[in-house]
């Protein structure tokens, strides 16, 4: 099994934010990683993608991609200047990744222009 393959899987993501503003974050929901990348639709309709790439032996090097382009017309993600926007954000974490058995969590955090973001992704399956 590769190292991309070791994190294969179901996820929940969950995330915390110190964003205050009048936006609804609608970020969390399932997805799943397979060979170091994901692909999911947030609730809202924005496309996420995200690849996984380990950079030592407990941590991951995650870059995602939210694309907004098909989501609902009144959703919009915050761009690096704390602006709302239609376009596509790039973020990047690196995620400490932490095993028991075969349970799997990676945790991390998130800091985009003035808005810091905890995330937690835990295994299902």
């Amino acid at each position: 099994m590769s190292a991309a393959q070791d994190l294969d899987g179901t996820y929940t993501v969950t995330s915390l934010t110190d964003y205050r503003g009048p936006l609804q974050k609608q970020s969390d929901g399932i997805t799943e990683i397979k060979d170091g990348k994901t692909y999911r639709v947030d609730e809202a309709g924005c496309e996420w993608r995200s690849t996984f790439e380990w950079v030592s032996e407990t941590q991951v090097k995650m870059t995602s991609v939210a694309d907004p382009k098909n989501a609902r017309r009144d959703f919009l993600l915050i761009g690096p200047n704390g602006a709302p926007t239609a376009e596509p954000q790039i973020y990047e974490s690196t995620l400490t990744v932490k095993r028991m058995g075969e349970k799997v969590q990676m945790t991390g955090t998130i800091s985009y222009g003035a808005e810091t973001i905890f995330l937690t992704m835990r295994k299902m399956s």
